[in-house]
């Protein structure tokens, strides 16, 4: 299976998920010390900011760990943030590739945000484009 990763961070799903025999395709990280390590374990494979992605080849597997600064405690903007409001390029991204898997991954304030609202919002967003969802 082929993975798309957006927000990678410094790769931990990625590695988990070639660990399991997947290949990493392609990821999206614009954190400059994040990308140096992605960079080093992937050369050539991070394509930077998720805002200007197009669609960059097909994938079995779109995960994302979506920034959770806006959905922690302290955060408290949810879906309406500047980090939180990524999300919605993660579903342009699956509007696009329509991969047969969307993981997302967050902190535990997601389901709390604005009283579950943020949650279900993400997961109304998911079913709409034809996906089961558990969590």
């Amino acid at each position: 299976m082929r993975v798309g990763s957006l927000f990678a961070g410094v790769g931990g799903f990625d590695l988990a998920a070639e660990r399991v025999g997947m290949t990493v395709a392609w990821q999206s990280e614009n954190d400059p010390y994040a990308s140096r390590v992605l960079n080093h374990h992937w050369p050539d494979a991070n394509l930077e900011d998720a805002r200007a992605v197009k669609v960059p080849g097909a994938v079995d597997v779109l995960a994302g760990g979506f920034p959770c600064q806006d959905y922690s405690q302290a955060g408290r903007r949810g879906l309406a943030g500047d980090r939180g409001g990524l999300w919605w390029e993660m579903t342009r991204l699956v509007d696009a590739l329509r991969p047969a898997w969307v993981v997302g991954e967050n902190v535990p304030g997601l389901i709390s945000s604005r009283g579950g609202a943020d949650f279900a919002t993400i997961l109304d967003s998911l079913t709409e484009r034809g996906y089961g969802v558990a969590w």
